[in-house]
């Protein structure tokens, strides 16, 4: 039995496999030893490439309407805008809380 392609885990699965392909080759950038400049950015070319298909899999994925939670999202794809978009729900939250409460009912023993 063939997996849907079409659904919101394997979204999911490619932006954490983007997500982690981000962090090796930050990691390839700064911290990896490799014997020659030449090897560095082979690996270098090699990681990009994967990402690009993976980042072009994802694009087509939510062009054919697949949600996925923002939370998954990628590092490298949170921009500034849903930073703002976050203080405008805090201040929701803050409107709620200074809204009164119901007084809390406290419960009768059955007799």
């Amino acid at each position: 039995m063939q997996a849907n392609s079409y659904s919101p885990y394997a979204l999911k699965d490619m932006y954490q496999t983007i997500d982690l392909i981000d962090r090796k080759i930050a990691s390839s950038r700064s911290w990896e030893i490799f014997d020659s400049q030449d090897a560095r950015e082979a690996q270098l070319r090699k990681l990009s490439t994967k990402r690009a298909a993976l980042v072009k899999s994802a694009l087509a994925l939510t062009d054919l309407g697949v949600a996925c939670d923002p939370r998954f999202l990628p590092r490298s794809f949170v921009q500034a805008a849903p930073e703002e978009t976050g203080s405008q729900t805090d201040n929701s939250v803050m409107t709620e809380e200074a809204a009164p409460k119901k007084p809390v009912r406290t419960r009768q023993k059955r007799g």
